[in-house]
């Protein structure tokens, strides 16, 4: 399973344009909200310290345990989690990764092309060896500064959207680690129907119309089902090509440009064994 640190800001008071808040406190919302996403998707996490703004605790300190952690538990990414500030009116995102970075450039890209889909500022990716949570972790270090948060507009768009965001990271993870993205509260994907050695039939393609039976409907009946378009059982004994069975195979012909006939010729025959 792949594995992603989830490093938070540190930072001792970084206020945010949204009252009361501040950088700590809201990336530290965010991951709260990044984690399900991640774990639905079967990425393994782990998380950085959990600071209190305007505590005695130091922030320089917890940096470098998140690191130290991060290397010993062996990440994949080191994800870090930051917001920006300029003069107030300035907004936009601003990832950055470690210069020459292969791995780092590809992950941006992943990252990247999800969130320009809900995010119309501008963005920018850059290059930097400055910030310590780049330079020293041995994973792919991705560090993000999702908006300015010292602009009232980025602000609120980042705190309405913690659950957007968080979607578009997941999926630019599971593209860059080549795995399914599958939102939170939904089943895994059940395992294909395996067919029982008795049912493997040698299918002659003959072109197949309501009324017709045979092994071949019998395949096709079973081929139909694998791709969703017959969800009934199939007893033992059914080699009719039926109602049912013409009705699966009509929405299955206009959903793929077949021709909708229902009758089984060869571009649905095609269709149905991957050709």
């Amino acid at each position: 399973m792949p594995k992603v640190y989830l490093s938070p800001a540190y930072h001792y008071w970084n206020p945010c344009a949204v009252a009361g808040c501040d950088e700590t406190t809201h990336n530290n919302l965010y991951l709260d909200v990044l984690e399900p996403y991640l774990a639905a998707c079967g990425i393994q996490y782990k998380r950085g310290p959990r600071r209190t703004p305007k505590s005695g605790e130091d922030g320089d300190a917890l940096m470098l345990q998140a690191v130290r952690e991060s290397d010993a538990w062996g990440a994949d990414v080191h994800y870090v989690s930051h917001t920006n500030a300029a003069n107030g009116g300035v907004r936009g995102y601003r990832p950055m990764i470690y210069p020459g970075s292969g791995g780092g450039r590809k992950l941006a890209a992943c990252i990247l092309k999800y969130r320009r889909k809900i995010y119309d500022q501008p963005i920018r990716l850059s290059e930097s060896s400055v910030w310590y949570e780049l330079r020293a972790p041995a994973a792919v270090s991705f560090y993000e500064e999702h908006v300015f948060h010292d602009n009232a507009a980025d602000a609120q768009w980042f705190h309405s959207h913690l659950g957007v965001i968080a979607e578009a990271t997941c999926r630019g993870l599971c593209e860059y680690f080549g795995i399914p993205y599958r939102a939170p509260g939904t089943a895994k994907p059940s395992p294909a129907p395996t067919i029982r050695k008795e049912e493997q039939v040698t299918v002659e393609l003959r072109m197949l119309k309501r009324g017709m039976e045979g092994g071949d409907v019998r395949s096709a009946m079973l081929l139909m089902k694998d791709k969703g378009y017959y969800p009934y059982a199939i007893p033992v004994s059914d080699k009719l090509f039926g109602a049912k069975m013409e009705a699966g195979l009509r929405k299955m012909q206009a959903d793929h440009g077949l021709g909708v006939d229902g009758i089984l010729g060869a571009a649905s025959w095609g269709y149905l064994l991957g050709r």
